[in-house]
């Protein structure tokens, strides 16, 4: 016991910094949602508006996450980690002190270059973690991923009464302690030498690999319906059910809870027995039962139940998919994909945004119909995966 204890502080230990690092990515988008539609009240916006607003950090993402994943094969993982991390905390001030509703999408574009170094963090973690104890590593990744889903909303919804800037404020607070953090404890991994950056290259040879184009889509996908939902998110709670910032906190925060709970409890042991492949599958195929049941969710009781299951299912794709990218991606093209792999996300969080403002403006009753059928190409692709 003493030994398998030992062996799992060994292989978690490098991925501190990486972990905190993820922690406050997610916090910090996370930290706008449940202020979404009261910032739009106080900048006049409107509902397409409020989604562009969002999708703005990821049309900055989506140019910077390839670029910081190519990046960081070349020249290593840590240098392209801080630099992100100083623009991230510029983008945080900026938002903080942002006057105007334009100064507020310039902020969060700041704020989205930074952001795009998810793809590099995932590579981390590859790179330090042994294939055996992978899964392991991604589980835990998905578990900071969901406390930072929790300790946004909550942190957003608290610090509102005393201004929409000090929730920014302490976003920009975290990131900077994230820095020291990285300075200090994040080790480089070496790479290879004599080889140039040539991120078009690094593209090519992504996407000639069919099981790493097909599980990047997919999680496009998914990234695309759970970006739509958090849109919609304060917006359905403000007019369906006529809740305020403090509702829609707690509701996220519980969404966090149930899928911290699902990735810890379930996620790992079923990963181990059945594979990555079927868990990701089964995770699809509630999130689509979740998101039909968006329809009929008109009271508190039926939404917290839609909550649920939804949480279930998303907290069993996201470190799934994941892992199995690791995996189906040689590792001296493991930064490419999944840099490539995040800027596909981001692609989807664009469009999701303005997609769902434009919708619940217009019949609130059919804002689950699109990322159900987005879910169902998902699990239709995953379904036809021969390397499954």
């Amino acid at each position: 016991m003493a030994g398998r204890k030992s062996d799992t502080w060994a292989m978690i230990a490098p991925l501190i910094p990486i972990y905190g690092i993820t922690l406050i990515d997610v916090f910090g988008y996370m930290i706008m949602i449940p202020l979404l539609p009261y910032l739009a009240q106080k900048y006049g916006a409107s509902g397409v508006e409020v989604g562009a607003l969002l999708a703005t950090m990821a049309v900055a993402s989506t140019v910077a996450a390839p670029v910081w994943g190519a990046l960081s094969d070349r020249v290593g993982r840590k240098p392209v980690v801080l630099i992100s991390q100083f623009v991230s905390l510029g983008g945080y001030v900026a938002l903080a002190l942002a006057p105007t509703l334009g100064m507020l999408f310039v902020a969060r574009g700041i704020a989205g270059i930074g952001g795009g170094n998810l793809g590099v963090t995932q590579s981390y973690i590859a790179d330090v973690t042994p294939e055996r104890y992978r899964d392991r590593a991604y589980a835990a990744f998905g578990v900071v991923f969901g406390l930072g889903i929790v300790l946004g909303p909550v942190t957003g919804g608290f610090l509102v009464h005393f201004g929409y800037g000090v929730s920014f404020l302490a976003a920009a607070c975290l990131e900077a302690f994230n820095i020291v953090l990285t300075l200090r404890f994040l080790p480089q991994v070496k790479r290879e030498s004599g080889q140039r950056f040539n991120l078009a290259q690094a593209m090519r040879d992504v996407l000639k690999r069919p099981a790493v184009r097909s599980l990047v889509l997919r999680h496009a996908l998914f990234i695309f319906a759970v970006t739509y939902f958090f849109t919609i998110f304060a917006l359905f709670v403000q007019r369906m059910l006529h809740g305020g910032p403090q509702l829609s906190s707690w509701l996220i925060a519980g969404c966090g809870a149930v899928g911290g709970i699902t990735l810890v409890a379930a996620v790992g042991p079923l990963a181990k027995r059945y594979g990555d492949a079927k868990v990701a599958q089964a995770g699809i195929a509630l999130s689509i039962l979740a998101y039909a049941g968006l329809g009929f969710a008109q009271q508190l009781w039926s939404f917290c139940a839609v909550l649920v299951v939804w949480s279930a299912g998303a907290s069993c794709v996201e470190p799934t998919l994941s892992a199995l990218l690791s995996k189906r991606a040689p590792a001296h093209e493991r930064g490419a994909a999944l840099g490539f792999n995040d800027a596909m996300s981001n692609v989807a969080l664009m469009a999701a945004p303005a997609l769902g403002g434009f919708i619940i403006d217009r019949n609130i009753g059919l804002i689950g119909i699109v990322p159900g059928v987005a879910l169902l190409a998902a699990f239709a692709l995953g379904a036809l995966d021969r390397n499954r």
